[in-house]
């Protein structure tokens, strides 16, 4: 919990997380990398008891900016999320489908 009482929203994105560590390095009794999958995670009873400024250690070291924290339902980091280039390529792809599929003059 925040000192002013409101709780923060901790989410790890599956497909942005590459396992790099660094969340876990910076804030190891919060973050840890599951040894399976290779993708960050947390507990929700760690979070709960957690200092907000590990929350947010963790967060600024995730070079993907997997790790998204929410108050108040509005993201609060990382305010813009820039793309993955698999999101960059996909999105080119649809684009040039939709290309494809207009007819031509």
């Amino acid at each position: 919990m925040t000192p002013s009482g409101a709780a923060l929203r901790v989410t790890i994105d599956p497909d942005r997380c590459v396992g790099f560590g660094r969340c876990a390095s910076v804030a190891s009794g919060l973050y840890q990398i599951d040894e399976e999958t290779g993708k960050a995670f947390f507990e929700e009873e760690d979070l709960a008891t957690a200092q907000p400024k590990d929350v947010f250690a963790g967060a600024r070291a995730c070079p993907t900016q997997a790790i998204i924290v929410e108050q108040f339902g509005r993201r609060i980091f990382p305010q813009i999320l820039t793309p993955m280039p698999a999101d960059i390529q996909r999105q080119l792809q649809e684009m040039a489908a939709e290309d494809d599929e207009k007819p031509r003059r």
